[in-house]
């Protein structure tokens, strides 16, 4: 599949999962990225329209109605009525963008990629991807693998909260698959050593330039996988 009519396609329908559309993304790094960037987009218009109703808020426009009526009763408090509607405005944005600057939670982050990103694509891969494709792609964030680290199925770059990373899937010494992403540091970003849900289960660790993240099925070990990493992954200073 060329450029043009894959574009075309992912443009018509971003969360294709056809066959054709599987395999250009299994192909092309650069299509992976653009199926990436267009699912993300896609998945911002949804959140955005899925807008939770604050607390409280039923009880807020009965009140600012019923200052409006005392407005229109009497015109001069219309000045001190206008400075305190627009004091709770304000004090109302500042809520809104201090919980929106609150943080990301990485495992949080990390489990919702594993569900979601492509449609779980990414963990129904059979690929053999050699470590040299992937330190290509990895050199970008300085980082590369010393050794072999296994079999890799899957390797692409994803975004976490807008910060370029890297997604892989490795199997373990048991034959089981585990996630690993290479998530670059960001101040917004906070740290869980160790995190699950009903299904799955992660760890991470700090390096240098990026913090590692693995998730695999609840039950399954991660330490071989997590020692694999600590001793044949290098990042440039």
């Amino acid at each position: 599949m060329d450029d043009l009519q894959f574009r075309r396609t992912i443009y018509a329908e971003p969360n294709s999962t056809s066959d054709e559309i599987k395999q250009a993304i299994a192909d092309d790094p650069k299509k992976q990225e653009f199926w990436n960037e267009i699912n993300r987009l896609d998945a911002a218009i949804l959140q955005a329209s899925k807008v939770d109703v604050p607390e409280g808020l039923a009880h807020k426009l009965i009140l600012r109605q019923a200052l409006e009526s005392h407005n229109v009763q009497k015109k001069r408090s219309r000045i001190h009525l206008a400075i305190a509607a627009s004091i709770a405005f304000a004090i109302g944005i500042s809520i809104t963008v201090w919980q929106q600057q609150s943080g990301v939670y990485l495992g949080e982050h990390a489990l919702a990629h594993v569900y979601h990103e492509a449609d779980g694509y990414p963990l129904r891969a059979n690929g053999d991807i050699s470590v040299d494709k992937v330190n290509v792609q990895l050199a970008s964030l300085g980082a590369e693998f010393k050794h072999k680290v296994g079999r890799i199925f899957f390797a692409g770059f994803c975004t976490f909260d807008n910060v370029r990373s890297y997604h892989m899937v490795l199997e373990d010494g048991s034959g089981n698959k585990v996630t690993v992403f290479v998530v670059p540091h960001d101040e917004d970003f906070k740290l869980q050593e160790n995190f699950s849900d009903n299904k799955m289960a992660g760890q991470m660790f700090d390096t240098t330039n990026a913090s590692i993240i693995m998730v695999g099925e609840k039950g399954h070990s991660l330490e071989q996988v997590k020692y694999k990493l600590k001793q044949n992954m290098l990042f440039s200073a």
